[in-house]
């Protein structure tokens, strides 16, 4: 608050230490209750006296979002937190499923392979990767406290409505997570789906951000229209983003597919006014190849919100079928995965450049 006491008066000094006195009272704790600017800005601005800071949704919020939170840079990240399609891929090669979590330790040496190159040609950028607890935490394990971005999902694939794979309990799951992983939860989401299922989605999805409050994780929310909806307007992600935040729903980041130049700017102008502290949007994949995705990575060229990209089969899909297969040993996965792996980098790093 330093900068806010340069030239103030007695008068203003009393007012911002009375503020600070109020809120700091309302909460547990001292310093880590201390609040920031933006708080103070929203409490002496508000339309209406805040009698009751402690259940004020806004306050509570800002006192999260606005505080000092480690800034990413380009995020390149690899998505394998797949659990059918790599049953699938081990069912087809005849391979125990329990070698799947082999498969995602052998992928995390491709991502230190990758972060040492980008550091040897000087790019300024984070990778990281979306991994599953049931067959990938030993993967999360090896990644932890590497500096990573790092993400683990919720979701039962597939579900629809959206269903959680530890039950509807989201919160007790989330106790043993490191800080530093964030919650990701798929959602295949409608704004025109029929009103109960929509109704049981967004509970869903209000549950998760709960409990994401509670926990302190950020939440990635990943949003993906369902391809056979009768309901095809182009505008189907906007208005679903804008009804979630109409929920008072305000996911750290959200993760979604590529969209054309003219879609970016809507939805940078709806993310920088609904929620300023957003930590950005990432791309994902859906196994597209990886002409499409560059594609896609010219169309976000601009954006101001796209951080970088979440992609998973586009990389790992065939060379862990051969794998699986007996075809392909141990190193030969692990530099086909990196080559894809940097293909996808080098595309993004084109279309900013």
């Amino acid at each position: 608050l330093s900068g806010w006491l340069v030239d103030a008066n007695d008068e203003r000094c009393s007012q911002l230490a009375n503020a600070c006195g109020g809120l700091v009272v309302s909460r547990h704790a001292c310093a880590p209750a201390m609040p920031t600017p933006a708080e103070l800005d929203y409490l002496f601005n508000s339309p209406v006296p805040i009698t009751r800071p402690d259940q004020d949704v806004t306050l509570q919020r800002l006192h999260r979002v606005s505080v000092p939170r480690k800034a990413w840079k380009q995020l390149f990240i690899f998505a394998f937190d797949h659990r059918w399609q790599l049953v699938d891929l081990a069912q087809r090669g005849g391979q125990d499923p329990t070698r799947i979590s082999e498969i995602k330790q052998l992928f995390i040496q491709a991502i230190e392979r990758v972060e040492k190159k980008l550091a040897e040609q000087g790019v300024d950028a984070d990778v990281g990767l979306l991994a599953d607890q049931r067959f990938g935490q030993d993967a999360l394990n090896a990644a932890s406290g590497r500096g990573w971005w790092i993400a683990r999902p919720v979701e039962v694939q597939n579900s629809r409505p959206l269903a959680f794979e530890h039950g509807r309990s989201i919160g007790s799951n989330l106790i043993g997570w490191p800080q530093e992983q964030i919650i990701k939860c798929l959602v295949q989401y409608h704004p025109d789906d029929e009103p109960m299922l929509r109704l049981e989605q967004e509970a869903q999805l209000k549950a998760v951000y709960d409990a994401s409050l509670v926990s302190g994780h950020e939440l990635l929310l990943e949003v993906i229209p369902p391809k056979d909806h009768p309901s095809t307007y182009p505008d189907v992600l906007y208005r679903s983003l804008k009804r979630l935040y109409n929920l008072g729903i305000y996911p750290a980041w959200w993760k979604i597919e590529a969209q054309s130049a003219e879609d970016w700017k809507q939805l940078d102008a709806l993310i920088h006014e609904r929620d300023p502290y957003c930590r950005g949007v990432v791309l994902l994949g859906l196994n597209a190849s990886a002409e499409f995705l560059a594609d896609g990575f010219k169309q976000a060229g601009q954006s101001t919100t796209c951080r970088g990209f979440a992609v998973g089969r586009t990389i790992f899909q065939e060379p862990s079928k051969a794998w699986m297969a007996g075809e392909i040993d141990d190193e030969t996965l692990i530099a086909r995965v990196q080559a894809t792996f940097e293909q996808l980098i080098n595309a993004w790093r084109s279309a900013r450049n």
